[in-house]
């Protein structure tokens, strides 16, 4: 957003200063070469051979095992408040945002409806500004857009010059939506899979997964009215005989969020526990810690079944099924 606001306020310099008082052109805006026609064939990643192999070092999948599920990504097993949960793991993650930029019709806060354009996002995996949890801005068209392709950040300036489109107006949300290699399937249910969805990014087309039912709506989008992304804490756990702190079988603090509820985020500080001889079975955060106020806040004891813990700097994007068979 920062790059296109520059690229806008530029603009306006260079206007201000070639400015006459009888202008010797026609100042209607013009036209871009950034800005490519409806009907333009626009790449894939897969056409560029250095964004691939960028994208495939840097989408956080691990490749021995994708060859091993034939490209599907899998789902892993923990538990939260009690209950079985699936999820998917996309790596270390941050709490800064990326944008996502979201085209269509309306008022961008009371009655959008997005159009067929893809998407645009202006960071790839292997970009620093990259990161798989986006802010969600939407663009408002104009009557003067005519299904032109906005493939670029640089494009959706010259679109918001030119007036083919409205200054982006955040909604102040999020949605978890990693961008990853082409080929791959991911895992919704013992038989069920689903291919990714597309969206703009450097003048290509890449993959993408939209969790919690995309960018329209539904229990993936979440509110995120202060720009740093909100945590919660999960659990890895080893016995008190030691060995390695288990990753596959987390113990989350997150919980699949109701209908209406905006309390959900997919990153996770983990923390290694060290049970205690007697520990029982471990289902859910509680029979880990008490927390203040429950389940939601800051940890203020353990329970019995913890010998001792330490809150680690790794945060992970460990994304939980909300439902079987569904993104």
């Amino acid at each position: 957003m920062q790059r296109i606001i520059q690229r806008v306020l530029g603009a306006v310099l260079v206007v201000t200063a070639a400015c006459r008082l009888d202008p010797l052109v026609d100042d209607k805006p013009g036209a871009s070469a950034n800005i490519l026609p409806s009907d333009a064939k626009i790449p894939a990643v897969a056409d560029n051979p250095d964004l691939l192999t960028q994208i495939t070092l840097n989408d956080s999948l691990d490749t021995k095992a994708l060859m091993t599920s034939m490209g599907v990504i899998e789902r892993g097993t923990g538990f939260s408040d009690g209950n079985q949960v699936r999820f998917w793991a996309f790596g270390a993650s941050r709490r800064a945002p990326a944008p996502i930029y979201v085209f269509g019709t309306g008022d961008a806060l009371t009655s959008f409806q997005p159009n067929d354009h893809l998407p645009l996002v202006d960071a790839l995996p292997g970009d620093t500004e990259y990161n798989p949890i986006h802010t969600i801005y939407r663009v408002i068209v104009t009557d003067r857009y005519h299904g032109e392709k906005i493939t670029t950040t640089g494009a959706l300036a010259d679109a918001i010059q030119i007036g083919l489109v409205q200054e982006p107006v955040s909604i102040k949300s999020f949605i978890d939506g990693p961008i990853v290699r082409p080929g791959t399937m991911i895992e919704l249910g013992a038989t069920t899979k689903a291919s990714p969805t597309q969206v703009y990014g450097r003048g290509h087309i890449a993959d993408i997964y939209v969790f919690g039912g995309g960018l329209t709506g539904g229990l993936g989008m979440q509110l995120n009215p202060f720009g740093l992304l909100p945590t919660s804490q999960v659990s890895f756990l080893r016995t008190s005989t030691g060995g390695s702190y288990d990753p596959a079988r987390p113990i989350f603090q997150a919980t699949i969020p109701a209908p209406g509820k905006t309390a959900y985020t997919p990153l996770s500080i983990v923390i290694n526990v060290d049970l205690s001889p007697n520990a029982g079975t471990i289902n859910k955060d509680g029979d880990l810690f008490m927390r203040s106020p429950p389940i939601t806040g800051t940890i203020t004891a353990t329970q019995g079944n913890v010998a001792q813990f330490a809150v680690t700097a790794t945060t992970l994007l460990l994304q939980l099924q909300f439902a079987e068979d569904t993104l």
